[in-house]
């Protein structure tokens, strides 16, 4: 995991985010015409099956009376039971996945599921009883588990049906961080004790084509550090003593940006980040993050050299670390210029693997002759519209138009 990979520098420089912001606010209408937007970051993904046997994928009776129980099983290929054993028949209790796991595939990563921006879960759900019960549908979510209702109480029919329940009521740190998914299956004792199946779970409708994953503003988390830490290469980060925060700082300066100092002659320090919460001493509690369906990664930073004045460039490795830390891969190397100004580095993600899984998002710079001031004001993931190049090309000739009219 600490293993430096070799680079391979690719020029893709853009222009700075804040001027394509104006842009696009420019363009913003015209875009709103445009009919071809269907493609969104995060995908949407069946987050538990039960396609096999014997294996319950850690799904657990969560609370209850104390005369309450019941057990979990998979005999059935493709169906999770809970078979109520209550003494007091038919008594409320409840059942969820485990803490330690994320998804039921891939079975490596653990940590908390991230859900940001996607509208509802779904669940293919349904009981042995007689009559209908209520349900209250349930995550227990950030890094402290806080118990959060999805909305109210489902009527759940005999046999098998299909339930969908609202993300509305998390708010963002809880929805990047969801530690559990269950059901509070409410008193039934007039219908005694069931046998309740589960045949999917899965998350449904995400609604964002930009993610900003840190933006280090005056107020984020950790006094603007935002859950970064030196991953590897520390030696190369002044003041730094493992892998943590030390020899990082908060630069105000502006709307904020994350600072260090990288010294002359070693191998250039490896930052990484989370989910963009706190890292409060361990990267357990801001992993993972769910970055599939995004197509590129743009990193905006700068390097000022501290007491020269040579310029040149500083190579920019990009990484991700997967998996429970099982995958190391990075979508590319491109050149930074040593000119104190900030620049967006934009990388290319396709054909990555296991990017819903992503324990820690990185940079790894390379080496430089002279000691560097690093600045990293943001990092953001985006999803370029399909349909709508031709329609920027358009765009694009009629703002040049009006900047030579001095309309805008």
């Amino acid at each position: 995991m600490n293993t430096k990979p070799s680079r391979n520098p690719a020029p893709n420089l853009r222009a700075p985010l804040g001027q394509r912001r104006l842009t696009l606010s420019v363009l913003g209408l015209i875009f709103s015409f445009s009919l071809a937007l269907p493609t969104l970051g995060q995908l949407p993904s069946t987050l538990y099956t039960w396609d096999g046997t014997g294996d319950v994928q850690t799904w657990i009776r969560n609370f209850g009376a104390t005369d309450t129980s019941g057990t979990l099983a998979n005999s059935t290929a493709g169906t999770l039971t809970f078979t109520e054993t209550s003494v007091a028949a038919g008594g409320s209790q409840a059942i969820s996945d485990g803490w330690n796991r994320v998804r039921g595939l891939p079975t490596g990563p653990s940590g908390g599921l991230d859900l940001t921006g996607l509208k509802y879960l779904e669940f293919d759900l349904g009981h042995s009883g007689t009559a209908d019960i209520n349900v209250q549908f349930f995550v227990q979510a950030s890094s402290g588990g806080n118990f959060v209702a999805l909305g109210p109480d489902l009527a759940v029919a005999p046999g098998m049906g299909t339930y969908r329940v609202p993300l509305s009521g998390l708010t963002p740190e809880q929805a990047v961080y969801v530690r559990t998914i269950g059901l509070n299956i409410r008193n039934h004792a007039a219908q005694g004790n069931v046998t309740w199946s589960i045949e999917e779970v899965r998350s449904l409708e995400q609604t964002l084509t930009m993610r900003t994953l840190v933006t280090h503003d005056t107020g984020t988390a950790e006094g603007g550090l935002q859950g970064a830490i030196v991953n590897f290469d520390g030696a190369s980060v002044l003041n730094n003593t493992g892998q943590n925060q030390t020899g990082l700082s908060h630069n105000p300066s502006g709307s904020g940006s994350l600072e260090w100092i990288d010294i002359a002659g070693g191998n250039g320090g490896a930052i990484s980040w989370g989910n963009g919460t706190a890292w409060n001493g361990n990267t357990f509690n801001n992993r993972t993050t769910d970055l599939s369906g995004y197509a590129e990664m743009i990193v905006r930073m700068s390097a000022t050299e501290t007491s020269t004045s040579e310029g040149g460039d500083l190579n920019v490795q990009a990484f991700f670390q997967k998996n429970n830390f099982g995958s190391f891969e990075s979508p590319g190397t491109l050149p930074l210029p040593i000119d104190g100004e900030f620049h967006d580095l934009v990388f290319p993600l396709a054909g990555l693997s296991f990017m819903e899984v992503v324990d820690q998002t990185g940079i790894n710079l390379g080496s430089h002759a002279n000691e560097l001031r690093i600045n990293v004001d943001n990092i953001v993931f985006l999803v370029p519209e399909p349909g709508s190049l031709s329609l920027l090309g358009w765009a694009a000739g009629f703002i040049c138009f009006l900047r030579r009219r001095g309309s805008i």
